[in-house]
C-alpha cells in the first residue's frame, strides 16, 4: 500500500507562488541593434559600454556592402569572429543578419552580379559555423533594404531559394528567420504536401508588427483560397499560420505605432503577441509605441494587474516557468517520489533543450536528481510535471533548470537565489 505523505504533518511548504521580478533568461526578451561594417576592425570597448545587462539577447547587424571583391579576406574573417566570440564571452546570445544595406538603398549597394552574393553567403556561413557558440537565429537572406527581403533587384523565387540552400548548411543548433509568412511557404514548398515541420527550423521576423492592417505588408488583403499557398494571405489566416509556425521555431522582430489609429488599450497586442508566440522584440523600435506601452496599465488580472503593459510584455516574451504546485508520496520500496508542476505563462516555448533539477538537502548533504529535457519545447500555456524518487526523505526539496548546452541557469518565476534555486519547502 502507497503510503501518501501529509503535507501538513511532513511539509512546510514555502512561498513559490509567481513573483514580478525581471528574468534575465536565455534566448528570449528585449534585443538592440548593434551595427557593424564587416571590413572595419571592432571597437569592442565601445561594444561594452553600449550593452544593457538586463538583456539576454542582442542583434548583429553586419553591413556587407563594403565588400567589393568576390572572396571574403582573412581580415573580415578575423572581424567577425571577434565580434561574434566577445558577444558569447558576455553571455548574450546572437540574432544575427548580414545585409548589403542598412540605410534602405539595396538596389545601389547590392553586387552587380548575383554569383557574388552567392558566394558572399557561402563564406559568411562558413564563418559562422566556425563561431556558432552563442548565434541563436540568423535573419534574411542578405537581400534587401536592411536585409529584410524586399527592394532588391534579385527578388524571386529561385534566387531566394538558391541562397536559402546556403543558409541552411549552418550549425544545426542555429535557427533561420524570414520577413514574410509568404517567403517562408516559398522557400518552404514540400510542407503545403506534406504538413510536416520535420527537417525545417525557420521563423518569422515580423519587422512591422502593428504598423498597418497588415503590419507594412508583411500579409495580405485577400484569403488563401483567392491567391494560394505561396501569396501572402489575410491577417487572420496569417495570424493562425504564425501560430502554428511558433510552436517549432522562434518568432520575433520589431513592433511599429501605426499613427491612424487612436489606441485606448493594448489588449488585442498582447493577445496578438501571444497569438504569434513572439520571443523575441526590439525596445527601441518603435520607441513611440514602447513609450505607450510603459504609460499604460495592464488591463487583465492577476499578479500583473495594475502593472504597465511594457511590464507584462517584458515578462511574457518567450517563455515564463512558474510553480503550480508540489506533492510527495512515498512507493512501496520506500523511496519518496517528488512531483513539481510547472506551467509555461509565456508566449512562446523554448526552443533549445532544457533540463531541470530537483534536490533534497540537509546537513547531510545533497541527492539530486536530473530530469533530461524536462521543460523542452512546453508551449504556452501548456503544464508539465518534473518527478524524480529520493532515497531521502527529510531537508529542503529545491528546484532549478538549465539551458543544456551550455548549463545557463533558467530562472523560474518565483522567488530564488542567484544559482536560480527555487525552495518548494521542507520535509521533516
Amino acid at each position: 500500500m502507497i503510503h501518501l505523505l501529509r503535507k501538513e504533518d511532513n511539509f512546510s511548504p514555502a512561498d513559490y507562488s509567481e513573483n514580478k521580478e525581471k528574468l534575465r533568461n536565455p534566448s528570449r526578451g528585449w534585443y538592440r541593434i548593434f551595427y557593424f561594417d564587416v571590413c572595419e576592425k571592432p571597437d569592442l570597448e565601445e561594444i561594452e559600454r553600449g550593452l544593457v545587462l538586463s538583456h539576454s539577447l542582442v542583434m548583429i547587424f553586419v553591413d556587407i556592402s563594403s565588400l567589393k571583391i568576390d572572396e571574403i579576406g582573412e581580415d573580415v574573417k578575423e572581424y567577425l569572429s571577434a565580434v561574434l566570440n566577445f558577444f558569447y564571452d558576455k553571455k548574450y546570445d546572437i540574432i544575427l543578419r548580414f545585409a548589403y544595406d542598412r540605410v534602405g538603398k539595396a538596389m545601389e549597394t547590392e553586387p552587380s552580379r548575383f554569383d557574388r552574393v552567392l558566394l558572399h553567403a557561402k563564406q559568411l556561413i562558413d564563418v559562422v559555423n566556425e563561431n556558432h557558440k552563442g548565434v541563436f537565429i540568423l535573419q534574411g537572406l542578405l537581400l534587401g533594404n536592411w536585409g529584410e527581403m524586399h527592394t532588391s533587384r534579385y527578388i524571386n523565387d529561385d534566387k531566394f531559394s538558391e541562397i536559402y540552400e546556403i543558409y541552411n548548411e549552418v550549425d544545426e543548433s542555429i535557427y533561420l528567420a524570414v520577413r514574410k509568412p509568404s517567403q517562408w511557404r516559398v522557400l518552404n514548398r514540400a510542407y503545403a504536401k506534406t504538413n510536416s515541420l520535420e527537417g525545417i527550423r525557420t521563423g518569422i521576423f515580423d519587422d512591422g508588427m502593428f504598423g498597418s492592417d497588415t503590419d507594412l505588408g508583411t500579409f495580405g488583403t485577400k484569403s488563401k483560397a483567392d491567391v494560394g499557398y505561396r501569396s501572402e494571405w489575410t491577417p487572420s489566416e496569417e495570424y493562425d499560420f504564425l501560430e502554428l509556425l511558433s510552436k517549432k521555431f522562434p518568432m520575433g522582430g520589431e513592433c511599429v505605432l501605426d499613427k491612424n489609429k487612436t489606441y485606448s488599450d493594448f489588449s488585442f497586442m498582447i493577445a496578438r503577441l501571444e497569438k504569434s508566440g513572439i520571443t523575441y522584440l526590439n525596445d527601441e523600435h518603435d520607441i513611440d509605441l514602447i513609450n505607450l506601452w510603459k504609460n499604460t496599465k495592464y488591463q487583465g488580472n492577476g499578479v500583473w494587474k495594475d502593472e504597465t503593459v511594457f511590464d507584462y510584455v517584458d515578462a511574457h516574451l518567450g517563455y515564463r516557468f512558474v510553480i503550480n504546485g508540489v506533492k510527495f508520496k512515498k512507493d512501496k520500496n520506500g523511496f519518496l517520489n517528488v512531483s513539481v508542476t510547472v506551467k509555461n505563462t509565456g508566449f512562446a516555448p523554448m526552443y533549445q533543450a532544457c533540463d531541470a533539477y530537483i534536490k533534497i538537502s540537509d546537513f547531510d548533504g545533497t541527492e539530486m536528481h536530473e530530469i533530461k529535457g524536462g521543460l523542452n519545447n512546453l508551449n504556452s500555456g501548456e503544464t508539465t510535471v518534473l518527478s524524480a524518487s529520493f532515497k531521502k526523505d527529510k531537508g529542503f526539496v529545491t528546484v532549478c533548470a538549465k539551458r543544456s548546452v551550455d548549463e545557463a541557469v533558467v530562472f523560474f518565476a518565483a522567488s530564488t537565489d542567484a544559482k536560480g534555486n527555487v525552495i518548494l519547502g521542507k520535509l521533516e
